[in-house]
């Protein structure tokens, strides 16, 4: 039976862990942020679908954040049932790491992301097109890092393989199959995240917006015992529109904190930079989230896994774009478990979609372009009216048409970064024309193909300087910086024998 040894890292992020073994051994050291929840057997910081206290994380495939599960001879690294997080390896001379943050892994082992190689987000972005044509490993200095994402990764004593998560997902037969298995997992994740045995609180926020996808996950969950929402108000969009989700959560009766998208609200901007090198989910970092633990619930991926559109759904984790992803480091400073509500159940995107088609749904099918009668259906029949949301799709995403950090102690830290080799950084007036001239042309090119019905790259390249190819970089070496200094404060406090420098 493997040992687990238990080593908090008082000034990590709550929920980031590193687990350190060696191959014919029996154990397994873990230094981890002050809200991992620990046991004999186990150590996690995830809700998943099932009883706290069992520890069974590794048996479903609902499971949002990660941990790991000793089960007889071997170890089972669980990794998040979603595309939005993922686990960081690395093995060398017998040794092996996992962890669930890639600069907290680079602190504990020491490595570099490598300077030469400047496709870090491009390998990163691949994580879009689902779980068999992801890039799983990236180069560093002093080899390479291994990836997964919603593969768990079992140790057996001798190598570490990546495995697929069990199936516990019904057949969805018709949408009241659908419905019914979407309310069975959050009444199974409201008795997880409310059980007594959990040592740190979670509660429960959720997003909600002026379309379909935020607002029927905020639906589903309040099943799982939610009742307060965030929204922000203003779209990113040339004329001013308003997303509030305020309306659509008072029918939901939901309480509903309104937020403006302002740059200077951001916070621990350099983490998200560190998820890909875009500023993704950088919105997300302006609410105010519970403390210590937030469950919380999103809309992500409903836009491809709800939308009525034919299109391949053969790979059910593939994902539009990369802006869930953007939270997977800042989540474990603030302490969050992101549970975005279109992936309960994914794995059979292929009935999801067949139901979306079939004649049952025609009441809550629009024929227009922005049309999902999944969850316009979940929405109405919770008393929502039609009109309070999915009229027209708007957007609160960062703008990513000039891709340099926003705040001004952000920018300063990656001008130092950049002069430390020697490389060329705009001076504050420069970026702001640079930024205001990628963002009217992206304006510009956008209306352009809508109009002309035609694919037009625009003029942005010729806004784009060689320092924007090191933000993946920088922002991960910063973050290491700081988790190494807190890394080796622990290691000095521990009694020789216990560890190895």
């Amino acid at each position: 039976m493997v040992k687990l040894q238990f080593h908090k890292v008082e000034d990590w992020p709550k929920l980031a862990w590193v687990a350190q073994g060696q191959y014919h051994c029996q154990n397994l050291v873990v230094f981890h942020g002050r809200c991992v929840e620990l046991s004999d057997q186990w150590c996690a910081e995830a809700v998943w679908a099932g009883e706290f206290s069992d520890g069974d994380f590794d048996k479903t495939e609902i499971v949002f954040g990660t941990g790991i599960r000793c089960r007889e001879q071997q170890v089972v690294f669980v990794s998040s049932g979603t595309m939005m997080d993922r686990l960081w390896m690395w093995e060398s001379s017998g040794r092996f790491y996992l962890s669930n943050s890639l600069p907290a892994l680079l602190a504990c082992t020491g490595q570099s992301l490598s300077e030469a190689y400047l496709d870090y987000p491009r390998d990163i972005h691949t994580m879009t097109q689902g779980l068999h044509q992801y890039c799983d490993s990236i180069p560093a200095e002093g080899g390479g890092l291994g990836l997964a994402y919603y593969h768990n990764v079992v140790y057996d004593s001798c190598c570490l393989r990546k495995t697929d998560k069990v199936n516990t997902v019904p057949e969805f037969t018709c949408y009241t199959a659908y419905l019914e298995y979407l309310k069975t997992i959050a009444r199974q994740l409201r008795i997880n995240y409310q059980s007594p045995a959990r040592k740190f609180i979670v509660s429960p926020l959720a997003t909600v917006s002026a379309g379909y996808d935020s607002c029927a996950a905020a639906k589903l969950a309040r099943d799982a015992g939610c009742r307060e929402t965030v929204t922000i108000v203003n779209a990113s969009s040339f004329l001013p529109r308003k997303d509030s989700g305020r309306e659509a959560a008072r029918y939901l009766d939901l309480s509903c904190r309104e937020y403006h998208h302002r740059q200077r609200n951001y916070r621990y901007e350099v983490s998200v930079w560190s998820a890909a090198g875009e500023p993704a989910g950088l919105n997300l970092t302006i609410f105010d989230y519970p403390e210590p633990l937030c469950l919380f619930f999103t809309g992500y991926r409903g836009d491809s896994l709800w939308r009525r559109e034919k299109l391949d759904r053969s790979e059910p984790f593939a994902v539009n774009t990369i802006e869930g992803l953007g939270m997977c480091e800042y989540r474990l400073i603030q302490g969050i478990f992101h549970c975005p509500v279109p992936f309960w159940g994914s794995r059979r995107a292929e009935q999801i979609q067949a139901i979306t088609f079939s004649p049952e749904m025609e009441p809550w099918t629009l024929h227009t372009h922005y049309d999902r009668p999944i969850p316009r259906r979940i929405l109405e029949e919770a008393g929502v009216p039609r009109n309070c949301f999915g009229i027209r799709k708007e957007a609160t995403i960062v703008d990513r048409s000039f891709l340099w950090p926003f705040l001004p102690e952000s920018r300063a830290c990656f001008a130092a970064y950049l002069q430390e080799r020697n490389l060329y950084s705009p001076s504050a007036s420069a970026l702001w024309l640079l930024r205001k001239l990628a963002h009217l042309d992206q304006l510009v090119t956008v209306n352009l193909n809508h109009i002309l019905k035609k694919r037009r790259k625009g003029f942005r390249h010729l806004f784009q300087i060689q320092g924007q190819t090191y933000l993946f970089h920088w922002a991960n070496t910063e973050l290491k910086k700081r988790y190494q200094k807190a890394f080796h404060k622990t290691l000095s406090s521990l009694p020789q024998e216990k560890h190895d420098d």
